[in-house]
């Protein structure tokens, strides 16, 4: 079996706006990006806001199309099309997570499980599994409007793993949260995959969560990679001493 999961060959979106002639507005979200992430690995996507980050995760899993390049996920080319296979072995949780307002957390996750193939009886049971190791057993009959800002994320995060997915695409997981909640969701995170060895690729701003969670990260700048590695790589190669030093140093270069 490849030690790579996903690999990413010259991956380039560019979005249109406006209509027709000198009306029509184009931005290069990525622009040739390649990258191979390891089975098993927590992989830190970072860079500045409109970098590229989300547009990226966005063809990781299926959701938007690349304008060129190639993707292979599990060893198979996806580049064209997503099989449901693929689909279902992976799942991805953004910040500001949006259920419907009326549906309670039990609800929503047996929802979410039977949209990814289950029964409702194993759906159910999966649920009350998530609910347990999230800690939401007091809230599982609550409307999701009526959740914390932390409680909502940790129903994103047990939603993101009902299909027990091989890849998981986290998405500024704690962003927003006040620093002890996110402090626990990177617990889970760091709990789950221990326990799992599955495959996250995390976006974040907050420095000392890639540092806490990464095994190797990359900054992407412009639609480009401009540095990957390990932490002590990029540190070396920043002559840096920490990780938020790395990011400072790396967006303020001009030639990048």
């Amino acid at each position: 079996m490849s030690d790579e999961i996903i690999k990413l060959s010259s991956i380039t979106k560019t979005y249109f706006s406006g209509f027709g002639g000198r009306g029509v507005r184009r931005l290069r979200a990525l622009n040739g990006i390649s990258l191979e992430i390891k089975r098993g690995e927590i992989f830190g996507l970072l860079g500045p806001n409109g970098a590229g980050k989300t547009t990226l995760l966005n063809i990781i899993i299926g959701l938007l199309k690349s304008d060129s390049g190639n993707i292979t996920i599990m060893g198979r080319d996806v580049t064209q099309r997503f099989s449901n296979e693929i689909k279902l072995k992976m799942n991805m949780c953004s910040g500001n997570p949006n259920f419907a307002w009326c549906m309670s957390v039990k609800e929503t996750l047996i929802f979410y499980g039977m949209l990814y193939g289950m029964g409702i009886s194993d759906a159910k049971k999966e649920a009350e599994k998530w609910i347990g190791i999230f800690e939401l057993g007091r809230y599982a009959n609550t409307r999701f409007d009526e959740l914390s800002t932390g409680t909502k994320q940790r129903l994103a995060m047990a939603k993101s793993l009902m299909n027990e997915p091989e890849i998981l695409l986290l998405d500024e997981p704690t962003i927003g949260l006040d620093p002890d909640i996110g402090q626990k969701i990177r617990g889970f995170i760091k709990k789950i995959h221990a326990e799992t060895s599955i495959t996250i690729i995390l976006t974040t701003h907050y420095m000392k969560e890639a540092e806490e969670l990464s095994d190797r990260i990359a900054f992407i700048k412009n639609g480009n990679i401009v540095a990957q590695g390990s932490i002590e790589e990029i540190k070396n190669a920043t002559k840096t001493r920490d990780l938020e030093g790395a990011f400072l140093e790396i967006a303020r270069d001009e030639n990048i």
